[in-house]
């Protein structure tokens, strides 16, 4: 199926984002990459601003589709927190120079804000409701806590990795793994949930 023109414009956005960051992006750079021309781009979208955060939002959809594995109630929670988490993974390293340029600007377009509310009034209740079932915990506090040390151990290295460090090849020797992804989060999970596993 040959790509709309919007979809196109959609698509050289994200390219030249993740190229040169969010301070590269100018209508004419895009209308060029898409083969298109500037008058379109503008009757598309209105604005640079919107159409990055139309971009953006494609990509933050798929870090929200990774919330609907706790829907899956069939499954035992912490096999709901397994697949979320090899979901949410997964949407990361698909665009992770784009992540890095999200993550460490600060400019805050709407899309992101939108994001941001869905974990709040949504996101993250579904993944502390599935650690309370686990552990028994109802403290906010102490789940919060819980997913801060979850994420951390999970996300942040793989965001790491996908950066570029002045000390890179030190850091790969010292922290380079060839476990994947999946032996990470079930490391991780046995370990931490262990003792309510056990019982």
């Amino acid at each position: 199926m040959i790509p709309s023109t919007k979809e196109k414009i959609l698509a050289a956005t994200m390219d030249l984002i993740k190229a040169e960051g969010l301070d590269g992006v100018t209508i004419r750079k895009i209308a060029g990459l898409a083969g298109t021309n500037v008058a379109l781009v503008n009757y598309y979208f209105g604005s640079k601003e919107k159409l990055i955060s139309e971009t953006l939002k494609l990509q933050l959809y798929s870090f929200r589709a990774a919330f609907h594995a706790f829907d899956e109630l069939e499954l035992p929670p912490l096999e709901r927190i397994k697949k979320f988490l090899l979901l949410y993974t997964a949407s990361l390293q698909e665009h992770p120079e784009l992540i890095k340029k999200v993550l460490f600007q600060d400019q805050i377009f709407e899309s992101q804000t939108e994001y941001a509310l869905f974990l709040k009034n949504q996101g993250f209740d579904k993944l502390g409701s599935a650690l309370t079932e686990i552990t028994g915990i109802t403290s906010r506090d102490s789940i919060l806590l819980i997913l801060q040390q979850m994420f951390g151990a999970i996300l942040t290295p793989i965001i790491k990795s996908s950066f570029n460090h002045k000390n890179e090849v030190m850091d790969k020797e010292i922290y380079h793994t060839n476990s994947s992804v999946e032996e990470q989060i079930d490391l991780f999970l046995d370990h931490y949930f262990y003792k309510y596993t056990t019982r």
